[in-house]
């Protein structure tokens, strides 16, 4: 197992590394390193390979995103399962977490616009049944994700500020 584990953390790192520099990196034959790849793909630890982008550097190809905050009332027998399952099957919905906090349920959306994405929420995400309310948080830059970091560093320009 420990194996795996060793696999996974270089893959998460670099999806496109090739199975032989893994095996030099670990010290174990190619064709091991094939095969564990091939096993955790088959049951399901492996879902896809991704590719992480830098929506700083992207311009107008870069979609609009936000967090939604949801508070819901919990279903009999379902719990939160159910409300989850029904927010997850919106194309626009890219992420659903149930946490602890004020909020129940965390759903991360992409759109086109800002506009698309408060549509959204307004027409879909807010009349589900079990949904007592929205909050939405519009991410406005990113500084990392996905370990990587996106932004330079780089000088504020700040005024002075003088009693």
């Amino acid at each position: 197992m420990e194996i795996r584990k060793e696999i996974l953390d270089i893959l998460t790192k670099d999806a496109k590394i090739a199975n032989r520099h893994i095996a030099a990196m670990l010290g174990i034959e190619e064709a091991k390193v094939a095969e564990e790849i091939k096993a955790m793909e088959d049951e399901g630890i492996i879902l896809r390979y991704s590719a992480v982008l830098n929506t700083e550097v992207m311009g107008d190809l870069a979609p609009a995103e936000a967090f939604i905050e949801l508070k819901v009332s919990p279903e009999r027998d379902f719990g939160y399962n159910d409300i989850a399952r029904r927010v997850y099957k919106f194309p626009e919905v890219t992420a659903v977490y149930l946490n602890s906090g004020r909020c129940d349920l965390i759903v991360k959306v992409e759109a086109k616009t800002m506009k698309a994405i408060s549509q959204f929420v307004w027409e879909k995400l807010s009349v589900l049944e079990g949904v007592t309310s929205t909050e939405t948080l519009f991410i406005m830059r990113k500084y990392k994700e996905n370990g990587e970091i996106l932004v330079e560093d780089e000088k504020e320009e700040r005024l002075v500020v003088t009693p």
